[in-house]
């Protein structure tokens, strides 16, 4: 298993962020059209879970790991609107290109994931999880007006 939470430059320019957020040179963010925001946390425990379905939601993704450890699930990731809703209000807003990065894991059974409303899986990704295994997705915000992410693996 890969402990991203503690990624570490050994010439000790550490600098730990809870979230960053960046605009493309010579732009301004503004209306959620420009910019993005990157979610990368640590110190936050992740949910462990055995039931045999739910939801991810934005605050267990925004943990950096969620961890499944019954038999088999299905389980489905958080709304379109509850995920930029969540970026509005505990980070530096939403905007197209906002990304959470985060990590499944599970212990026992295949996991099963499926897309929450205004969520699509890009093409070429998978939504299975493996017994015993672990995969990084990474959720990329599409459209802040009519709620809408793409996520990647």
């Amino acid at each position: 298993m890969v402990d991203t939470s503690r990624r570490i430059d050994l010439s000790g320019n550490d600098v730990i962020v809870n979230s960053l957020a960046f605009a493309p040179a010579g732009s301004i963010p503004t209306g959620g059209t420009q910019g993005n925001i990157v979610i990368d946390v640590n110190g936050t425990a992740p949910t462990v879970n055995a039931t045999a379905s739910g939801t991810i939601t934005f605050a267990m993704m925004t943990a950096g790991m969620y961890c499944h450890t019954g038999a088999a699930a299905t389980l489905t990731f958080d709304t379109a609107a509850n995920i930029v809703a969540g970026l509005n209000s505990n980070y530096s807003g939403a905007t197209i290109g906002s990304t959470v990065t985060f990590d499944i894991t599970s212990t026992s059974g295949v996991t099963t994931l499926n897309m929450g409303s205004g969520g699509t899986l890009s093409t070429g990704s998978t939504a299975t999880v493996a017994a015993a295994s672990q995969r990084t997705y990474i959720l990329r915000i599409t459209n802040v007006i009519t709620p809408a992410y793409t996520v990647y693996s």
